[in-house]
């Protein structure tokens, strides 16, 4: 016997309405494995629920998401959920449910993890006991369940197999919900479960639609850069890299777009210079349509100074666009490169994509003139669209007015229009600039992949992969914290089926911030590229909400002790160590206080804090 699809459904809808996922799969995962009580065992827990969730929560083969159906924000989590997501559940939430020491791979259940885990289910108004046929019919899914036909026997049949005790089974699973919903009947049947018909009737995958091609999904460079190792994974929709200066952050872009693409953007990245045995390595890894991986290795020849690619080796299926930090830009379309473009020459200078390069481009100021005089508006129609998504608040719209003619320029100009003006684009600023050769190139380089796929016969790609350097070059704070959200949903107004990747590096706290409300764990990633003593480390970082851009300054991502000038922290810092002793001497207070005057606004928060001291100490200010 086998369980009907309708059966599946109906357990999801009672998981998610009232199944905890620590339930629903690291309970179960640990009891599974059999997990000592008032011992530890020498288990990853983070395995142990790993291997869980592929076993039983893998259930759409074009996605590489897991399938949650308990009780959570989201119905499709990211591979990295076990280790991520979850693990911060087990390891905070329902901590005190088990024994572990910190950064040690033993774990092992409190003598009372049964009143934890209840007395937690509750201050969460989920109390036990949660519905233990339900949480069956979801287990054995796909199962062959050989004579079991009734749903007292399914709830047995995983009391054995997952080593459920009488106590458990009493205070944890001892509700039953399934026959008012699906009699057995209809819940048992001689054919195996068909998990399409479960899967229509689920929310889509978040990369199911988004499948149109070969992606890049890591990146992992040894003894090239500034770090002996470093190994990043690229998020499906978004990735985001930060740190200081002279670390490397532009250095690792241009590495993931030669790796994506099989292009340098300009010149070819050299491995560290020293140890002549320390072999450059570049390894990187393609998913494909299937969600299947492929990783190639790349090698450094010393002898000829330049970096050999398997032959086999894979590129994306997307068309791409690189904006650099130096303002050069670069474009890689694989099907385009049916016609020999693909490597467009190396660099697109500024000046390339304003005046355009012979025999690739007719530039901005061209492709402008005669997107607006056509007959057919389309192109110039999405442009303007994309114009006004990136628009700032301060501006107002940016919209095309009318073109004029420049002295001295033959060609007729394209007009920017905003709040306060009308000006010719070459005159605009540069943060006005910056967006318009973004904008464009955005658009002209879908506008030509589009006639390309046509002349070839083929459909468009449904992928597009931007990389961004330095985000936030030229930008006003009012304009940073709107223009990456704006940016990651340009796919949709070019097509309604065309999934953006963006990969972005940035100092600005702003942009960060203006994340807070749009960053999704299941496809975003964030990283943090930071000096330890000698050594340059990038290191995943969760997304955490820090409010405005002073909590994100005082983040671990940026560093700074006070979102203030230096000398105003120095001073602080200082006061700080004097409210410390037990006997500062008066001088010295007075000395701190003049600093504090000089450095500090008169309503600064600090001031009510060392006023006080500083009274005690007879020190009037």
């Amino acid at each position: 016997m086998y369980l009907s699809a309708d059966a599946v459904i109906e357990a999801i809808s009672i998981l998610r309405s009232q199944v905890h996922p620590f339930v629903g799969i690291t309970f179960i995962a640990c009891k599974h494995y059999g997990l000592s009580v008032g011992s530890e065992d020498d288990v990853s827990i983070d395995g142990l629920t790993r291997d869980h969730m592929d076993s039983h929560h893998r259930i759409d083969r074009r996605s590489a998401h897991y399938f949650q159906p308990f009780k959570g924000i989201r119905s499709w989590v990211a591979s990295k959920y076990p280790s991520t997501g979850l693990q911060t559940v087990n390891t905070q939430t329902f901590g005190p449910v088990f024994l572990h020491r910190r950064n040690e791979q033993k774990w092992g259940f409190t003598p009372d993890y049964s009143d934890r885990i209840e007395s937690t289910l509750r201050k969460m108004n989920l109390p036990p006991p949660v519905a233990a046929d339900a949480l069956a019919v979801w287990l054995f899914k796909d199962a062959d369940l050989g004579t079991i036909s009734t749903y007292e026997d399914l709830v047995q049949h995983f009391f054995t197999e997952y080593k459920i005790n009488e106590i458990e089974s009493s205070r944890l699973f001892s509700k039953r919900s399934m026959p008012a919903l699906v009699s057995a009947e209809n819940a048992f049947v001689s054919t195996p479960l068909e998990m399409t018909a479960v899967l229509r009737a689920l929310p889509e995958p978040p990369d199911a639609q988004a499948e149109g091609g070969r992606t890049i999904t890591s990146l992992r460079l040894t003894n090239t850069g500034p770090a002996r190792e470093v190994k990043m994974d690229f998020g499906q929709r978004l990735t985001i890299v930060t740190g200081d200066n002279g670390l490397g952050k532009s250095f690792l872009l241009d590495f993931a777009w030669w790796a994506a693409t099989g292009l340098w953007a300009d010149r070819m990245a050299m491995p560290q210079r020293g140890d002549q045995r320390a072999a450059p390595e570049a390894e990187y890894t393609i998913s494909g349509n299937s969600g299947r991986t492929a990783t190639f290795t790349a090698t450094f020849d010393q002898k000829n100074f330049s970096w050999i690619r398997p032959r086999n080796a894979m590129t994306v299926e997307a068309l791409a666009v690189f904006s650099r930090a130096d303002g050069s830009f670069a474009v890689a379309d694989p099907i385009r490169s049916k016609f020999n473009q693909t490597s467009i020459a190396g660099s697109l200078t500024a000046l390339d994509v304003w005046n355009g390069r012979q025999g690739f481009m007719e530039g901005l100021i061209r492709d402008w003139i005669r997107w607006q005089s056509a007959i057919d508006r389309k192109v110039f129609d999405q442009f303007t669209s994309i114009l006004r998504r990136l628009s700032p608040d301060d501006l107002g719209p940016l919209t095309p007015g009318d073109p004029v003619r420049l002295p001295g320029d033959p060609r007729e100009i394209p007009t920017i229009k905003h709040r306060y003006a009308t000006v010719p684009v070459t005159h605009a600023s540069s943060g006005v600039q910056r967006v318009l050769l973004l904008a464009y190139l955005i658009i002209w380089s879908w506008q030509e992949h589009e006639i390309a796929a046509q002349q070839l016969s083929r459909s468009p790609l449904r992928r597009m992969m931007v990389i961004v350097d330095e985000l936030e070059a030229h930008l006003h704070p009012k304009w940073q914290r709107i223009v990456l959200p704006a940016l990651m949903g340009v796919g949709d107004l070019l097509s309604s089926d065309l999934a953006l990747q963006m990969i972005t590096a940035t100092h600005s706290p702003m942009i960060l911030a203006s994340m807070e409300s749009v960053f999704d764990p299941a496809t975003d990633l964030l990283y943090h590229l930071y000096g330890a003593g000698s050594e340059v480390r990038l290191e995943e970082t969760p997304f955490v909400k820090y409010g405005d851009a002073s909590g994100w300054l005082t983040s671990p991502l940026f560093g700074l002790q006070h979102a203030r000038s230096r000398d105003a922290e120095r001073a602080i810092e200082d006061a700080k160590a004097l409210q410390l002793q037990s006997n500062p001497e008066p001088e010295k207070v007075m000395a701190v206080s003049n600093r504090l005057k000089l450095h500090l606004a008169s309503d600064d928060k600090f001031w009510p804090r060392w006023l006080f001291f500083a009274e005690e100490h007879g020190v009037e200010i």
